[in-house]
């Protein structure tokens, strides 16, 4: 069911959604209005499409949207428990006041993320027959390369770690963001790691990002931070800072 939501001022200026399509800048608020109360929505391409685009004939198919959305870090995706491929906006509670809030049924299924890598068809929305062709045939269409860095190394990560890092990306066709840089420090303070900790553990495990979540049952002190209590507080009110200090105003999306 559909949902009211709320757009803020900054949505139309922020640069990170300005360097996107059109159609995916549209998909980026329309999720706002099929998600639940927590930010997560089933990624099915098809149902996605037939909720945000129901009379919309599109140029591009809604899993290269759902890409473009997840390679700036205004969505993340996973691979549920259940087999299906789920969705979540970054933040989106911090920026959506939700009254009598439903706890969400999608969150507890999000288990792995989910990697879409650089071929597109796996999740291609239709027959999968190219237009035009007419012999039926399928043909695996290639997306156009989409890495790109736009940060620098933070001070806490080694230069070793950090080049390690930006070829993991690279190989994922990812692209650097401050926005991306922002939610791997907050998650990985919020599971007590440091941040070249939480960017070993990516990189060893093949994730695209990094969640508190996935790590919640590690023993800090094999992959962790290995901090104090109050060393963990100290590093979260320090990610708080680092917000402001990477992200900037030039990049609070919609969601965060």
């Amino acid at each position: 069911m559909a949902r009211i939501r709320t757009i803020k001022p900054e949505f139309w200026r922020n640069e990170a959604l300005s360097n996107i399509s059109s159609e995916a800048c549209l998909l980026a608020i329309g999720l706002l209005n099929h998600c639940d109360d927590e930010g997560y929505f089933n990624a099915n391409p098809k149902l996605v499409e037939s909720d945000v685009f129901p009379l919309r004939n599109l140029s591009s198919t809604t899993t290269v949207l759902l890409r473009e959305l997840s390679d700036i870090g205004y969505i993340n995706l996973f691979s549920g428990s259940d087999g299906k491929t789920y969705g979540h906006i970054v933040n989106f509670s911090k920026h959506q006041v939700i009254n009598k809030k439903n706890s969400s049924k999608i969150k507890e299924l999000c288990e792995l993320p989910y990697d879409y890598g650089s071929d597109t068809v796996a999740l291609q929305v239709g027959n999968g027959k190219e237009q035009g062709n007419g012999n039926g045939k399928e043909r695996k269409k290639k997306s156009k390369p989409v890495f790109s860095i736009s940060v620098e190394k933070p001070e806490s990560v080694s230069d070793r770690i950090w080049e390690e890092f930006v070829s993991h990306r690279r190989r994922k066709d990812a692209r650097i963001t401050a926005l991306v840089m922002e939610e791997i420090t907050e998650q990985a303070a919020m599971a007590g790691w440091s941040l070249e900790n939480a960017l070993k553990e990516l990189i060893v495990r093949n994730w695209q990002t990094f969640k508190a979540d996935w790590v919640k049952d590690k023993n800090n002190n094999s992959g962790g931070s290995g901090l104090s209590k109050q060393g963990e507080i100290n590093q979260r009110v320090t990610a708080g800072l680092t917000r402001g200090l990477i992200g900037g105003n030039n990049v609070k999306l919609l969601g965060r």
